[in-house]
Formats: C-alpha cells, sequence, structure tokens
C-alpha cells in the first residue's frame, strides 16, 4: 500500500471505542448494585474517560432494570440556586406532564422541596431502583448537592458522580463518605496497550507499536487528548499509512480542540501559577530551588494538587515537571519569542551560579543555545556527547549542528550528529554528516580512533542500504590498512555486518581471534563479545555463544547500549532455539529502543519478535510484527531490513495457509540483492512443493543448505535441511516410494552430523524430528515433540506428535493415537493463526458419525440414559454404541473414555466436534 492519509472528520466526529475500561466498569456497576454503598464517585483530570465511564456504566446498569436519570454541571444554570437539578422539572411536553414546579417558592421549605423533587423523581423514574448520574458535581449549587445528598440518604436514588481532579469534594458527600456510604474510584491513565487498541479501532488498521507508544506517551494515557493527538496528526500528514500500517512520521500534532481544552484549563490559573507552569513548558524539568520567582514553591505545591504539575526525586533533588507532555506545545505557543528567551536566559544564568555539575552546564548550554547567546563549540560538543550517552538522539543532532556551526575544529560533531541522524530515521541527513564527517577528519586529522569511528559509522550508514555490504565491507578494509593498530575495532564491526548477510563463517572467523587474544581491553572484548555471541550460535556451538551472552549481560555493554545487548542475547536464544527466553529479550530491546525514539534498534526488534513468533507457531501476531517492520523500514529505515522482513512475511503467510499471499508478497521483491535471500528462497521452495513439484523443492533446499554449510552457517542449513524433511513427510504418493525413503534418511543424516559438530539444542530437535520422518515410529516423534516443546517451539511440537499420532494408527494402537492427535491440537490452539488444517485431519475418525456423538457425550461424563435422551435413541443403542466405539479405540470401557481433570489420555474429538473446534 502506498502512503496515504485518511480523511480526517470521522476521527474527529465519531465516539471512539470504550477500551481498557473493563476493570473499572464492572467494579462500578458492582459498587452500586452488590454493595451497600450509595454513591460512587469518579475522580480524574479533564479527558481521562470519568464521564464515559459513567455513561457505559449507567448503561450496563440500564439494562437490568435500574432508571437512570442524567444531569450536568455543564449548562449554564448549574451556578444558580438549583439550577444543577432544574432539568428534572423541564415540561416534557406530554399530556400526563407533572405540574411545573416554582423551585425558587420551595426553596424556603427544605420538607416540601425535598418532598417535590422526590415526587418528581419518582415520577419520571418509575417505582424500580433509580439511578442519577451527574457529570461535573462540582459545579453544582450548594443547594442541588444538599437535596440529591438527601435523596441518596433516603435511599430514593443511588449516585453516580464525575468530579474534575484538583476540584474540591463537596461537603455533603464528604459527610457521606465518613459514613463509608460514598466509594472514590480514581479514573487511571490508559495503560499504553490499551491506548494502542483504541487508536487500532479508531483507524480501522494496524498502528505500528512505535507510532502507539509515542502517541500514548504524549498523550499520557488521556483518551481525548489521545484522539485529538491522533486527529491532528492525521490532517497534518504526520500519521500515514505505510504498508498497510499506521506510521507517525513527524511530531504528534493536537487540534485547535485540544489546545482549547488546556488553555480552558489554564485561565484560572494565578500570574505566579501561571508563570511556574510557563518556565516548566520552556525549560522542564526543572529543580524546585531553580524556581525562584516570588510564590514560586508554593505554587508548584498548589499545581501539583490540581495535577497540573509532578514533582519527583532526581539526583537528590526535587525536580518539577508538567503533568502532562502535550501541555508544552500549547503554553509555548501562547509565548511571545521574548518571553521564552527571558525565560531561557533568567533559567541559565540560575543554573550556572555556584558550581554546576555536568548536568547543569548541559542544561545552560542547551538554553543559552535556544536563546541565541553564543555558547562555545567545546560545551555544545560536551552537550552533545552526553545527549548521546543518554540516548537524547534528538538533543545529541541539535547540539552537535550547533556545534559545527559554531566552529568545532574536528570531524566529531560529524560523527555525533552522523550516529544520531541514522538513529531517529534520517538516512539520507546521517550519511552527509558522516561524509562531512569524513572529508574533515582527512584534512585535519584529530587522531586515528576518531577516524576509524567515523569510518565505521559511515560504513554502517552504507551497510543500512539494499545492497550496500560491498560498500561498507570496502571502507571497513581501506581503514584497516590505514589504521592497523585498531584493527580489532573493525573486526568488531565487520563481523557485525557479514552475519546480517547471512555469512555467519566470515563473521566468526573475524571475530573468533579477538575472544582468545590476551590483554583485551575489557569494553573491547565486551564488544567482541556482542559480535561473537549470533555468529556462534549459527554455526552450533550453543554454549560457547552462551557464555558470551553472560558476559555481554553482565557488563559495561548493557548500559552503554542496552537495546542492542538485548537484541543480541535475543537473536543468539532464537538461533540456538530457547525461543521462551528469545521472546522476553526481544520485547525488552523493542521496550527500550521505542523509549528513546531509536529507529534502528527498534526496526532490528520488531522483525526479531517477527522470527521468534513465526518459529514458536504465533502466526498471527509474527505477521503484526513483520508488518510493522516493513513499514517502519519503508518510512524511517533501515531499508536493508524491508527485502528480510518482506521474505519471512511470505512464510508466515504459508504457516497461515495462505499461499497466494506469499506469492503476492514474493511477486513485490527485487530479484537481485544480498539481505534476505535465505528467507526468500525458503518461501519459494515451499510455494513450489505446494503447487505439486515437491521433488524439485527437496533438491532446492538441500543443494542451498550445503551453499550454507560451505559458509559456516548451519543454523540455515539445518533449517532448509529440516523444512526439506517436512516437504519429503507431505510427499507420499507425488514420489517413489523407495526413492523418497532414501531422500529422507539422506537428510536425517546430513542434520545429524551437522548436529553432532556442536551442541546446539535447536539442531538436536531438528535432527530427531528429521529421523522420525525418515523412519517413521510413534517414540521418535513423541521424542522430538518433547524436544520441541522445551524449546519453546509450540506448532513444530504439535506437528511432532500429530505424526507419531499417525504412527500409532498404522500400529493399531488407536486408543493411543487418538490421545496423541488431541495432544497435537490442544498445542495448535496455542497458535493463533496458524494452519491447522493438516493436524486437525491426520488421524481420520474411526468410530462412525453416530458413535462419535455418542463417546463425545459419553466423555463428558453424561449417563446412557441422559445421551439417549438427548439424541432421541433408545439406551440399548446407546450402549451399543458404545461397546463398538470401546472395540475401536482400544479401550476396556467408559472409565477409560472419561479422561481424568488434567489428562490427555482419552480420544481425540472428531475433526469439527465440539472440542475439536475449540
Amino acid at each position: 500500500m502506498t502512503t496515504g492519509t485518511t480523511e480526517p472528520g470521522p476521527l474527529a466526529e465519531r465516539e471512539w471505542a470504550f477500551e481498557g475500561r473493563d476493570a473499572l466498569l464492572d467494579r462500578v456497576t458492582s459498587a452500586i448494585e452488590a454493595t451497600p454503598a450509595l454513591a460512587v464517585v469518579l475522580v480524574g483530570p479533564t479527558g481521562i474517560g470519568k464521564s464515559r465511564l459513567a455513561a457505559e456504566s449507567s448503561a450496563r446498569l440500564s439494562a437490568t432494570a435500574w432508571s437512570v436519570l442524567r444531569l450536568s454541571g455543564r449548562t449554564s444554570v448549574t451556578s444558580l440556586p438549583l439550577g444543577g437539578l432544574s432539568p428534572l422539572f423541564a415540561s416534557s411536553g406530554t399530556a400526563d406532564a407533572v405540574p411545573a414546579v416554582d423551585l425558587a417558592t420551595l426553596a424556603a421549605d427544605p420538607l416540601s422541596l425535598l418532598t417535590a423533587v422526590t415526587a418528581r423523581i419518582r415520577s419520571l423514574g418509575g417505582t424500580g431502583r433509580i439511578l442519577v448520574v451527574v457529570d461535573d458535581l462540582q459545579a453544582f449549587d450548594e443547594l442541588s448537592i444538599a437535596l440529591l445528598t438527601q435523596l441518596v440518604h433516603s435511599r430514593v436514588v443511588k449516585l453516580v458522580a464525575t468530579i474534575g481532579d484538583g476540584a474540591p469534594i463537596p461537603d455533603a458527600l464528604l459527610a457521606l463518605w465518613s459514613e463509608s456510604a460514598a466509594v472514590r474510584i480514581d479514573v487511571p491513565p490508559l495503560d499504553s496497550e490499551a491506548s494502542e487498541a483504541l487508536l487500532a479501532r479508531a483507524l480501522d488498521g494496524s498502528v505500528a507499536r512505535r507510532t502507539a507508544e509515542e502517541l500514548h506517551r504524549a498523550a499520557g494515557g488521556n483518551p481525548l487528548f489521545l484522539r485529538e493527538l491522533c486527529t491532528g496528526a492525521v490532517r497534518a500528514g504526520t500519521l500515514v499509512v505505510e504498508s498497510g500500517v499506521w506510521q507517525l512520521i513527524g511530531e504528534p500534532v493536537g487540534t485547535p480542540a485540544l489546545g482549547e481544552v488546556i488553555a480552558r484549563r489554564l485561565r484560572s490559573l494565578t500570574p505566579d501559577q501561571r508563570d511556574v507552569i510557563e518556565r516548566l513548558a520552556v525549560c522542564q524539568p526543572l529543580p524546585v530551588r531553580e524556581l525562584r520567582t516570588p510564590g514560586a514553591r508554593a505554587s508548584v505545591t498548589e499545581l501539583e494538587r490540581a495535577g497540573l504539575v509532578s514533582v519527583r526525586e532526581s539526583g537528590g533533588r526535587m525536580v518539577a515537571e508538567l503533568a502532562q507532555p502535550h501541555y508544552v506545545g500549547v503554553v509555548r505557543s501562547t509565548l511571545s519569542m521574548l518571553r521564552v528567551e527571558d525565560i531561557l536566559i533568567e533559567q541559565a544564568d540560575i543554573a550556572a551560579e555556584s558550581d554546576p555539575t555536568t548536568d547543569d552546564a548541559f542544561r545552560v548550554a542547551v538554553w543559552r543555545l535556544d536563546a541565541g547567546q553564543p555558547t562555545s563549540p567545546d560545551l555544545l560538543l560536551t552537550g552533545a556527547r552526553l545527549a548521546q550517552l543518554t540516548h537524547d538522539h534528538a538533543l545529541a543532532a541539535k547540539l552537535s549542528r550547533a556545534a559545527i556551526d559554531a566552529g568545532a575544529p574536528d570531524g566529531l560533531p560529524h560523527l555525533i550528529l552522523a550516529d544520531a541522524l541514522r538513529r531517529i530515521g534520517d538516512a539520507e541527513g546521517a550519511r552527509s554528516a558522516a561524509e562531512d564527517g569524513s572529508a574533515r577528519d582527512r584534512s585535519a586529522p584529530a587522531s586515528e580512533l576518531l577516524s576509524v569511528r567515523i569510518a565505521s559509522t559511515l560504513a554502517l550508514i552504507r551497510h543500512d542500504q539494499p545492497g550496500g555490504i560491498v560498500d561498507a565491507l570496502e571502507l571497513l578494509s581501506e581503514a584497516d590498512e590505514r589504521f592497523p593498530g585498531y584493527s580489532a575495532v573493525i573486526a568488531i564491526t565487520r563481523s557485525m555486518m557479514l552475519f546480517t548477510v547471512e555469512r555467519t563463517g566470515e563473521a566468526l572467523a573475524a571475530i573468533e581471534p579477538l575472544l582468545h587474544a590476551p590483554g583485551l581491553p575489557a569494553e573491547l572484548r565486551e564488544m567482541a563479545a556482542m559480535a561473537a555471541a549470533m555468529p556462534l550460535a549459527g554455526a552450533g556451538r550453543w554454549s560457547e555463544s552462551q557464555q558470551e551472552v553472560e558476559r555481554l549481560l553482565s557488563g559495561e555493554a548493557i548500559a552503554r547500549d542496552r537495546a542492542f545487548a538485548l537484541f543480541t542475547a535475543a537473536s543468539a536464544s532464537l538461533v540456538g532455539g530457547s525461543l521462551d527466553v528469545a521472546r522476553r529479550r526481544a520485547l525488552e530491546a523493542l521496550s527500550e529502543s521505542v523509549q528513546f525514539d531509536d529507529e534502528v534498534s527498534t526496526r532490528y526488534a520488531e522483525l526479531l519478535l517477527g522470527h521468534v513468533l513465526l518459529q514458536i507457531g504465533q502466526v498471527s501476531s509474527a505477521s503484526r510484527w513483520l508488518g510493522d517492520a516493513i513499514a517502519g523500514a519503508s518510512v524511517k529505515g533501515p531499508r536493508n531490513l524491508h527485502r528480510v522482513a518482506l521474505g519471512t512475511l511470505a512464510l508466515a503467510h504459508i504457516a497461515a495457509g495462505e499461499p497466494d499471499a506469499a506469492e503476492a508478497v514474493l511477486r513485490s521483491l527485487h530479484l537481485d540483492a544480498p539481505e534476505g535471500n535465505f528467507h526468500v528462497r525458503l518461501a519459494e521452495a515451499q510455494l513450489t512443493a505446494l503447487r505439486g513439484q515437491p521433488a524439485a523443492a527437496i533438491e532446492r533446499l538441500r543443494a542451498d543448505a550445503e551453499h550454507h554449510v560451505a559458509s559456516g552457517a548451519i543454523y540455515l542449513a539445518t533449517t532448509l535441511l529440516f523444512h526439506a524433511a517436512r516437504i519429503g513427510s507431505r510427499a507420499s504418493g507425488a514420489l517413489p516410494a523407495t526413492a523418497l525413503t532414501a531422500t529422507l534418511r539422506l537428510i536425517a543424516d546430513r542434520i545429524a552430523e551437522l548436529a553432532a559438530s556442536g551442541d546446539s539444542p535447536l539442531f538436536d530437535a531438528r535432527a530427531a524430528h528429521a529421523r522420525a520422518i525418515a523412519e517413521p515410529s510413534t517414540s521418535g516423534f513423541v521424542e522430538a515433540g518433547e524436544r520441541w516443546l522445551e524449546l519453546g517451539a509450540t506448532s513444530s511440537a504439535a506437528e511432532a506428535f500429530a505424526s507419531a499420532g499417525r504412527a500409532a494408527r498404522d500400529g493399531g494402537r488407536a486408543h493411543e493415537a487418538a490421545a496423541l492427535h488431541d495432544r497435537a491440537l490442544e498445542l495448535m490452539a496455542l497458535c493463533p493463526g496458524a494452519d491447522d488444517s493438516g493436524i486437525r485431519d491426520s488421524v481420520p475418525d474411526v468410530l462412525t458419525r453416530r458413535e462419535r456423538e455418542v463417546v463425545d457425550l459419553a466423555r463428558l461424563g453424561l449417563t446412557s440414559q441422559e445421551i439417549a435422551t438427548r439424541l432421541f435413541l433408545s439406551i440399548r443403542t446407546v450402549d451399543n454404541h458404545l461397546q463398538s466405539s470401546y472395540g475401536k479405540l482400544g479401550i476396556g470401557g467408559r472409565r477409560d473414555l472419561i479422561a481424568p481433570s488434567g489428562s490427555t489420555s482419552a480420544p481425540a474429538p472428531a475433526p469439527g466436534s465440539a472440542k475439536a473446534a475449540r
């Protein structure tokens, strides 16, 4: 799908889904229906969803015979005496309308007033249970609140009310609290998962996790703000569809309506409070002690109580910032340029007082730069380096550019700029900055190490482009010749690049000498561990790979680049076969990458998650992450991952039973590129087999496998050989039996030989399964299934147990076959999106349709009498069917038919039966 935008109108106008509030909804309705509570008060900031929660609660209660009356504090008369209740007395225009009531006259007689209001409410709500729902109760006049409280006390009604965060709780409600007659529920922000689900439903499509997380952070989990930011971004063209996935390609911008909501809330601030808000909007976070204007400290306390400012401890001092991130842009948009400059200069002067820390100096440099004041290039460069170390890539780019403009003398600011731009997804800008840095370094070199770092960064940027590996390796070779003293640093970068293009043997040859080099500095040794973990696992040297992973995760490298360290550990676990560990670490890597807006690490983590989940068998989730990676690579890069992700998506379509979709994906690929060939060729071979040419597919896979053996990529070789064995297991009748058996044995022997060269649990599982395919036996397939389960490969385990069931059936052990088939189906139920037709139909039902109906009911514990009644049969006919079934299933009687709780030993349901359809 090409990039484009949607019409913004429907987003802004239609009501968004009610998402992520089920537990709160249950709590509200239960408090009203199932507890002695007379009132529920929902408290939270503007837009958090108090009113929506009250409306959904009342809708649920109205469906259970509650009469619901709704009032709002947002009308023009609510501040007048009894104005809050006046809508109850509006004429309905019907013949049986209650006569008009003079509220002003009754106000002088409280008893008559209560009687009249009670009568009116009962006339509207009937004699049953009545619920009054009040929005913004704090805006009601005191008399209306007092009357409502009396109605609640007298149990005429129950109450659900909303009150804004920071608004005073009416005294009458506080009295209910003191009597434990009222329940307060604070409505929290949505979590990131709920925000993502809400966005997906509103946009009617998949939303990239990075985009959902960025919008969630900007909205602070506030549903109203999320809606306005999303709508504004669509209107501005910064939220677009790419390859079927919504992607944010610029800053999230709100709508005028969002600005008005925020501005309305800020209008009631005092001048001192407004000054604090403005200073935070320009300079946050700020240490409280640096807010020096009169009344600032008291204002911070008041603003925190109102939910506008949050205060936290950081570095031994109290720090204040705006509670909602999107307030920053709205407040700054109201400030003149001179006011912003004044704030920046004043706060910079305060922070520079006495003995500023490195962080203080960094803040001062940024503020003086933003205020247009001259700043030394050295200070700007120091700030850029600090921003780079803290993974603030946008700020690192800003400060390094300023350092260049201020006349920084060497290539270091160009290097920092190139790295920052690469990570935020500006590939062209990164390339230009790196080339400028390289030119500056050649004309005025500062140090050999800087020269090597610039060359390595430029090589990485070239590597990020499709087909860029050749240029990247040439750059590294040139650097190696020029700076032999830094060959170890260059070897680490070269090894990582080689592994990404399926050249595992070369990657290992480049890095392995460093693993045993004496006197290697600790930092360099950890970098070598990062480069070595994946090729070691790919070569089948699992134990050695895990040693390098442990070194990596326990050293300083994980503190410097946690996302990439976790990605490396997760990749090694995937290649070695520990899929549960791989999934956990990949999710951690993704979270870390998204948190710091690192597009490169995010893309690699998305792609890795797709690979891991596909190996587990969770095909739907795998396809979703692969879609994110494809769309992200198109918009933000790295572009070299686009082909890899598409090839893997084709495999996911095949696993889902969608060969046409897989073919469409493959047709969209460029034919000649060094990246992603493994996945592309595997998908092509599987499609060849599905098109009725299994022999050609098997031979192609075997030939490709030997190519990977020669290059040292044993992981890839065993993958291809195992899929060749799987294709062969389904080729009975399509190939001569003798030739097929011989071929399968050769494949099994080859996998076993490769597995024996190392200690990879994954290779061992593949060898066991391939051997069972070549020499079918129930025990062989069961052993393979158990191995797969230990690795977390659920769908592969299901396939093995289904094959074990077929072998048991062929051996005349119907009961054992049914139990194994049942186990396979239960495992496939854990693999959403995976095609289970081959497994579901793998064991033909030996029972007749009527026998199956009787057996399925007997398995549920029904007596013969109960079965006969349900199926309109005689008891004798039921018993005859059961006896016939016992013989066919190879069991002794009803006791064997009904499995104990948690057992899988009972016969499987028939394909299409109730249990099989779970």
